[in-house]
């Protein structure tokens, strides 16, 4: 399927960035996890509530992808610490409404979600742009957030990437088409996928298809659950947003965990880093993570062993 794609498209893909051969992690024990369907003041959003102690995690995913993009972190935090990830709307098993997806909004829609489950403080995890998510839930709430947790996220500027206009970062930040892609495609893309390395292809698979739906037409064929329309209403508000601005008004420890090397003093996510220290001062925390985008993925041991650090030592209960 990949060979199909130009490398833009491609890399908008879970892992499309890198490839290698699995070799995963020895599974972590399962745990208990229960799912919910939580009224919001929006949306009914669905949750993934892993079962734990304090402090609990809320977790949240990047644009595009569900919930279970943190199950294999869970199992490694649980049953230490809850988890309960989030799809947020649009997203996963979630409704879908057809506005509400700047920041304000989706933030008050996990606020809505926590105050059914957990509504005494906590830590806010996101994956890339649940990473902004988290970050202005930690800005919007400061009473609730213990800490932040950004997964390569957060911490950057789209106009370096996609150019200064939007007009000119539309196209790019186009998701790739996959219509007629089939789940059996998919399932055998993760043979390859470095998302397969942190469990194994099955269980990768498993957590990609949470990103797809049967597209209705009874062919086998599957279609993303995000629709484009509002694929591009968070792209929108992803690069018109001021991170190091949002960045700015957290008050609690932040972690940053970029993935990749902090090899090259003029790499984008380096000199990023570098910014985050210059925002948040000593309440910046930083630990790289050697691997591709999806790292909650691909590197569960990595990430959860980060998160756990940065909560026992960092946050107070």
């Amino acid at each position: 399927m990949r060979g199909e794609m130009s490398p833009a498209a491609a890399a908008m893909l879970p892992g499309g960035n890198g490839c290698a051969t699995a070799r995963h992690n020895a599974p972590a024990m399962p745990r208990a996890v229960q799912d919910h369907r939580v009224p919001t003041s929006g949306p009914v959003l669905n949750v993934r509530d892993h079962e734990g102690g304090e402090p609990a995690v809320v977790a949240l995913h990047g644009l595009a992808s569900n919930a279970r993009w943190w199950d294999l972190v869970a199992e490694r935090l649980a049953p230490r610490f809850r988890v309960i990830a989030v799809d947020l709307r649009g997203h996963g098993l979630s409704d879908k409404p057809d506005t509400g997806y700047d920041f304000a909004t989706v933030v008050a829609d996990v606020r809505d979600v926590l105050s059914a489950l957990h509504p005494s403080p906590l830590v806010v995890a996101g994956h890339s742009w649940g990473a902004s998510v988290a970050l202005g839930f930690g800005a919007t709430f400061p009473d609730l957030s213990l800490g932040v947790v950004c997964v390569d996220g957060g911490a950057t500027d789209l106009k370096a990437y996609f150019g200064p206009t939007w007009e000119m970062a539309e196209q790019t930040m186009k998701p790739p088409n996959l219509v007629g892609v089939t789940a059996a495609a998919l399932r055998q893309w993760m043979e390859s996928s470095p998302l397969s390395e942190g469990s194994g292809p099955d269980v990768a698979a498993a957590i990609f298809l949470g990103n797809f739906e049967e597209d209705g037409t009874g062919s086998g064929h599957v279609r993303p659950r995000l629709s484009l329309a509002h694929h591009m209403q968070i792209a929108k508000h992803l690069f018109e947003l001021d991170s190091y601005e949002l960045m700015a008004r957290v008050r609690c420890p932040v972690l940053f965990v970029p993935a990749g090397h902090p090899d090259h003093e003029d790499a984008p996510k380096v000199r990023a880093m570098e910014h985050a220290r210059r925002v948040l001062g000593e309440r910046a925390h930083v630990t790289w993570v050697d691997g591709v985008h999806d790292i909650p993925v691909q590197r569960p041991d990595e990430v959860a062993k980060a998160m756990r650090t940065f909560i026992e030592t960092e946050i107070s209960m």
